[in-house]
């Protein structure tokens, strides 16, 4: 005997049966994203070995200006040739409404905006946070940078917050808080000693929040490489004025970097500032900012996990269920919130 639902004269069953085949098309997207989130986080978790070459011989703003620079220049051929291979493209949207013009307004106030506010300062005030505060200090207050991004697209870009992205935020928060494996107990945030080097840090992942933001508008009309490339070269206009100003530079003293010094600068450049951010404004451009921004909960446990392969450092049964649990959380935002 068969269903009734199915002997009824005259039912079409007909949108049924593509429903499979529009579920296997979001799997097969979510897994794309979230593959790509890893990837992003996992070439940002080599960002703290990388660090450690270079802070040896260079101080923080001068280390922020090499990277843009690299990363600009390694990216200008990207960007020759998408513009010359969109040319018709970009005429006919030209034409239309002027949008992908570099130099109206409306862009031009969008990438200082990304470079002055976003790039510059997210790099110089943490160096300047960090040595000014302790490590725990600034752990956590890196913990609120996919909250303030949340709260920025919600704000600026009228996204908005479903209880799915809600409960990602929180399950990733729980993740990294047990893989972190903070010291409470030595905690000093209102500490008038570290009071100043806490809000540097702060305001450093305000600037972050503030760039993927600020990102996520533009990418409407530029392509992932372009903004990046733009962006990279307003910031570096900016952050010599500040190397003259707060630290000292000569070109003799560039000339005796360590190799290991020019292999961590081009690894900032061409990989964690260049490869990686291709990737994430990718990805900007097809998740919402709230969404991208909770995987940003993964770089802990990837660098701890990059740091035991290659240094050697132990990793614990605490990390691996945090670093799980954060997981869990990216891939409940990415692939029921769509």
């Amino acid at each position: 005997m068969q269903p009734a639902a199915c002997s009824r004269p005259g039912r079409d069953l007909r949108p049924y049966a593509a429903f499979p085949d529009v579920m296997l098309r979001i799997s097969k997207r979510s897994i794309t994203d979230i593959s790509l989130l890893v990837l992003v986080n996992g070439i940002w978790g080599a960002q703290f070995t990388a660090y450690k070459l270079v802070s040896n011989e260079i101080r923080p703003v001068t280390v922020s200006a090499w990277i843009f620079l690299i990363a600009a220049v390694v990216l200008i051929p990207f960007v020759v040739h998408e513009r010359s291979r969109n040319r018709a493209a970009r005429a006919s949207f030209l034409a239309a409404n002027g949008g992908r013009s570099l130099f109206s307004r409306r862009n031009l106030l969008g990438f200082l905006a990304i470079g002055v506010l976003g790039l510059v300062p997210a790099s110089a005030f943490m160096a300047w946070g960090v040595a000014r505060s302790t490590a725990s200090n600034s752990a956590l207050i890196n913990l609120a940078v996919p909250i303030i991004t949340a709260l920025m697209a919600v704000a600026m870009l009228g996204e908005k917050m479903t209880p799915a992205r809600w409960m990602s935020l929180f399950i990733s928060l729980v993740g990294v808080l047990i893989l972190s494996d903070l010291d409470w107990r030595h905690l000093e945030l209102t500490s008038s000693k570290f009071l100043l080097g806490n809000f540097l840090v702060l305001l450093s992942c305000t600037s972050s929040s503030f760039y993927n933001v600020c990102s996520k508008e533009l990418l409407r009309r530029f392509s992932p490489v372009e903004v990046l490339t733009f962006g990279y070269f307003l910031a570096v206009l900016v952050s010599v004025p500040l190397v003259c100003l707060t630290e000292p530079f000569s070109l003799d003293a560039m000339r005796h970097y360590a190799p290991s010094t020019w292999i961590g600068l081009l690894l900032l450049g061409v990989f964690v500032w260049g490869l990686a951010m291709i990737l994430w404004l990718f990805l900007l451009k097809r998740l919402d900012v709230s969404q991208a921004s909770v995987s940003v909960y993964l770089l802990p446990f990837l660098g701890v996990l990059i740091s035991a392969i290659f240094l050697g450092e132990r990793i614990t049964g605490t990390m691996i269920l945090g670093g799980g649990i954060t997981l869990g959380g990216t891939i409940l935002i990415v692939s029921m919130d769509r």
